[in-house]
C-alpha cells in the first residue's frame, strides 16, 4: 500500500512538470519572448521561386566566367609554383 502511494505521488509530480512544460512551450515564441493577445501576426510572404532561380543562374554564369579566366591564366603558363623546404 505504501509503494502504491509513493508511485501515485511521483506520477502526479511528473504530470505537473509535463503540464508546466507544455504551457511554457505553448505560451512562449521560438525567440523566448512571451506571446500577448495584442501582438499582430505578420505573414512572411510567399517566396518568388522564379526570381530565386534567375538569381542562381546569374550567379552560376558569373562563377563560370571566373573559372574560364582562371583556366586561361593557368593554361597560358604565367603561373609559377615554387616549393621551399624539404620535399617530405
Amino acid at each position: 500500500m505504501r509503494s502504491l502511494r509513493y508511485c501515485n505521488v511521483i506520477l502526479t509530480f511528473i504530470a505537473v512538470l509535463l503540464t508546466l512544460n507544455l504551457w511554457t512551450a505553448w505560451v512562449t515564441t521560438p525567440g523566448g519572448s512571451m506571446m500577448s493577445v495584442t501582438d499582430d501576426a505578420h505573414a512572411q510572404g510567399i517566396p518568388n521561386a522564379g526570381a530565386q532561380r534567375k538569381e542562381m543562374v546569374d550567379q552560376l554564369k558569373s562563377v563560370n566566367a571566373e573559372i574560364k579566366s582562371l583556366h586561361a591564366t593557368l593554361k597560358s603558363g604565367s603561373v609559377r609554383v615554387k616549393v621551399d623546404g624539404d620535399a617530405e
